[in-house]
C-alpha cells in the first residue's frame, strides 16, 4: 500500500503553509490570552481535520491501475471457466467436498444430505466474482481520482467549512465572498499537501460552504 509522506522539502515547507493558513482565518500570534486560546483551539481543529485526512488518504491509496486491470482480467477467466465447467458441477459435487472436507468422517448419504439441507441452490462464488468484476469495471471506467476528491471533500473540506462556521467566519445571513473563501480553502490543501487535480473547483467550494450554511442544526 502506498503510504502518502511529503518529501522532506515540502515538510519543511508545512509550517509556514500552517502559519499561512492561521493567518488567513484572521488568527495572528498574539501575547493576548484571548487570542492565544483561539490559536491553541484552532490549532487543535485543525491538526484533527490532518489527521483523520491523512489516515483515510492512506486507505484509499489505490494500487497501480495496470495490476487492477490484470486482476480484472483474471476474473474475468475465472468466471469463463467456471462457465464451461458448469455451475452444477459447483453446486453439486464441489459442494458436497466442501462438507466431506468439514465433516471427514461422514458417510456419503451424510453429507448428501447436508449438502441438500444447507447448500447453495446457485454458485455464490461466481454471484461474487460477477459482482466483483462489475464493481472494478467500474471504478477502472470512473478513475480513483473520483474517489481521491471525495475524501478531499468528506474529510478535509467539508469539516474546515464547519469550522469556519463555527467560528462566525461563514453564516446563511453573512456569505463569505468567493475570492475570499476559495483562498481560505487553498491555503487548507497548500498545507494539507492536496494535489493540485485534486483540488475543488471554486464552485463546489463556494457550493458546499453555502450547503453547511443552510444544514439545519
Amino acid at each position: 500500500m502506498t503510504k502518502h509522506r511529503p518529501s522532506p522539502s515540502k515538510a519543511g515547507r508545512r509550517p509556514q503553509q500552517f502559519e499561512k493558513l492561521l493567518e488567513a482565518m484572521g488568527i495572528g500570534d498574539s501575547a493576548d490570552n484571548l487570542d492565544h486560546f483561539d490559536r491553541y483551539a484552532t490549532t487543535r481543529n485543525l491538526e484533527e481535520i490532518e489527521r483523520h485526512y491523512s489516515r483515510q488518504l492512506a486507505v484509499v491509496s489505490p494500487p497501480d491501475r495496470k495490476l487492477v486491470k490484470q486482476y480484472c482480467a483474471a476474473i474475468t477467466k475465472v468466471l469463463s471457466l467456471s462457465n464451461k465447467i458448469g455451475p452444477e458441477f459447483f453446486t453439486g459435487e464441489i459442494e458436497k467436498a466442501g462438507w466431506a472436507r468439514r465433516n471427514p468422517h461422514a458417510d456419503d448419504m451424510t453429507l448428501l444430505m447436508l449438502a441438500e439441507e444447507h447448500g447453495d441452490k446457485r454458485d455464490e462464488v461466481v454471484a461474487v466474482l460477477t459482482e466483483r468484476r462489475r464493481d472494478v469495471e467500474h471504478w477502472l471506467k470512473v478513475g480513483s481520482d473520483t474517489y481521491h476528491k471525495r475524501v478531499v471533500t468528506k474529510l478535509a473540506v467539508e469539516p474546515f467549512v464547519r469550522l469556519l462556521i463555527e467560528r462566525g467566519t461563514i453564516s446563511s445571513s453573512k456569505p463569505l465572498p468567493r475570492s475570499q473563501l476559495v483562498q481560505l480553502v487553498e491555503a487548507l490543501f497548500d498545507w494539507l499537501g492536496v494535489e493540485q487535480r485534486l483540488r475543488l473547483t471554486s464552485v463546489t467550494i463556494a457550493t458546499t460552504a453555502r450547503r453547511l450554511a443552510n444544514a439545519k442544526p
